[in-house]
This record gives structure tokens, sequence and C-alpha cells, in this order.
């Protein structure tokens, strides 16, 4: 049917779903390329991401076989992001005593399993607040409810696994809370960049424990068969734990990472 119609324009999303490097490998974005290919008169190819290393963005060009394309960086500094990494903290009592401080702002709070998300779910309502929770365990409904509930700021804090996220587009989400450490740098800024789209002052908080280390080992081990893809898991978890105890600037080591130079520290992150 696709091949029997003239198409203008193949726009990609997700791009970095079609690299092993990528933090979110989908082996169906392999067969992309096969699609573009049996069209009569090959469209314009337009492929996009928010977070992709040089090794990811040479991938997206390869194996989707994208021809001398064109290559747009928009820069990966988010200036009105605060990042912040607390260590050792009673993570349930710095949770409610943060949103008690900010009740009327809008915020995300990440867990890494479904049972994290319940269990904070069900704290934060006998405290008598309002809040939302969205994981791929619940019904299709459930969580449209939720999603929406959120987006359309009926209720201000949802708290989520990284199912969560894909397309929101809120402007003023005050906060991103990690109530576990994320399992890579790429996951963590897609994460934090769904706060502040509005350009105004936001905060992204980072409530890191040894355990979730344990917790990310545990779901790369259980979520991945491919041994190569697991080493990939491994070097970023390892990124990502190395980020945690550095000592220098947050935002230059993130940036650096996605290789792009921060010449002085950026005196908004924890550690300057």
């Amino acid at each position: 049917l696709i091949s029997s119609i003239n198409i203008s324009m193949v726009a990609i999303d997700e791009a970095h779903c079609v690299s092993q490097w990528g933090h979110d490998f989908r082996s169906s974005y392999r067969r992309i390329s096969r699609v573009i290919s049996i069209l009569r008169n090959r469209p314009i190819v337009t492929a996009f991401t928010a977070t992709a290393t040089s090794e990811v963005r040479e991938d997206i060009i390869k194996l989707l076989e994208l021809n001398n394309p064109k290559v747009f960086i928009s820069g990966f500094d988010r200036k009105n992001l605060k990042i912040i990494i607390e260590k050792g903290v009673n993570k349930k009592n710095y949770i409610l005593d943060y949103i008690n401080s900010n009740k009327d702002e809008s915020g995300i709070i990440y867990c890494s399993t479904r049972k994290e998300v319940d269990s904070l779910y069900d704290l934060l309502i006998s405290k008598g607040l309002e809040v939302e929770k969205y994981h791929a365990g619940l019904n299709d409904e459930y969580r449209k409810e939720a999603q929406e509930s959120f987006i359309y700021d009926k209720v201000n804090i949802i708290i989520a696994t990284n199912a969560f996220g894909m397309g929101i587009d809120k402007p003023n989400v005050r906060y991103v809370i990690h109530y576990n450490m994320p399992q890579s740098i790429e996951n963590y800024y897609q994460e934090i960049g769904r706060a502040g789209r509005d350009n105004e002052k936001s905060e992204c908080i980072l409530l890191f424990m040894p355990g979730d280390v344990h917790i990310q080992k545990y779901l790369i081990d259980v979520g991945i068969e491919n041994t190569n893809r697991k080493k990939i898991q491994y070097k970023k978890l390892q990124q990502m734990v190395d980020l945690v105890h550095s000592n220098n600037c947050y935002r230059k080591s993130i940036l650096e990472y996605f290789g792009e130079e921060l010449k002085e520290d950026c005196q908004n992150c924890s550690n300057c």
C-alpha cells in the first residue's frame, strides 16, 4: 500500500532507538530503511532525537541509510535547569518536605520500578496529596486519564517509571525528581528535559542511594538478552554512577558526555 502512493516526507522520531549505543534500542527501528527503500520515489527523510552522543548520531545516519544528510545540533545546555544531586538522604522525607514547600508547582517524580511508583503513590495519597501515577502495569484507560489530569493541571504531581514522558510537552513542569538513579546519562537528561520547557527556572533533583545501582543492574540483567547490548548498558550505567560521584560541575560533565564544551562552571548545580 505504501509503495503505491507518493509520499513527500518520512519523519523518524526518537531516532536514537535505531542504535545499539542509544539508550532505548528497539530492533523494529532497524527495519525503517527497508520500508523507505520500497517507496516508488525516495522522499525527504528526516530523523529527530533529543539525546544522541556522536556515536549514536553516526549510527542514525548509517542505519537509516540517510543520503549525505544535513546535521543540526541545537545544543544541550538548558541554563534554566538547576541540577541537584543528593546522596544518602531519607528519600521519602525529602520528597514530602519538598512537595510541602512547592505546593502549587507542577512536578514529575521518576522511580525505577512499578513497585516503587505504587509505594510512593500510596504514601503521598495517605498524606492527603493529590497525585497521579503512571507505569506499564496499569491499563491503557487509567494511564490515559492520569496523563491528561497531569497535562491539564487537574493534579500537580505525577509519579512514574520511564514509560511516562514520550511526547509530554507540558511547559510549566517546575521540578523533576529522580527517586532512583536512572540507567544512563541519556535517560537522565531526557527525563530532566521535561522540566522548564517555558524557559522559567526549574529544579532537577536526583536522590541517590547505593542500592539504586543494584536495581539498575538487575533491570539490565532481566531486560536485555543480547550480550553485546548488555555490555553497552553496563558501561552507560557506570558513566551515570561516575557522574553522581563527580566533584566537578555536573552540567559541564553532562555536556562533555554529549560532546559539547562549557568554558566556565555553571554556578547552577549542587556541586558548584
